[in-house]
């Protein structure tokens, strides 16, 4: 019943892999240049119309912010956009 595999069998099975092998790659390498060509596509800026204003960049989580510390109390604030502590001599 389960005989030892003939010539063709044999050679059948390696075309079947191969097939299945190169068609992963194949897969792999359309699916990359689909996200290759999305990627450049959002970051792609439009024509500007005359006299629109500048859109503001977007911030993502990832950004960060450079802290100071204050030179009176010592505690760290943000480098931009500080808003005053209360205190007499807060310099900001």
């Amino acid at each position: 019943m389960f005989g030892l595999p003939s010539f063709t069998k044999l050679l059948v099975l390696a075309a079947v892999i191969a097939a299945v092998w190169y068609g992963f790659k194949l897969v792999g390498r359309l699916d990359k240049q689909r996200k290759e060509e999305g990627r450049l596509q959002r970051t792609a800026q439009p024509p500007k119309p005359a006299g629109a204003a500048a859109p503001e960049p977007v911030k993502s989580k990832a950004d960060s912010e450079d802290m100071e510390p204050c030179r009176v109390c010592g505690a760290y604030v943000a480098g931009h956009g500080a808003a005053n502590c209360g205190r007499a001599e807060c310099p900001y």
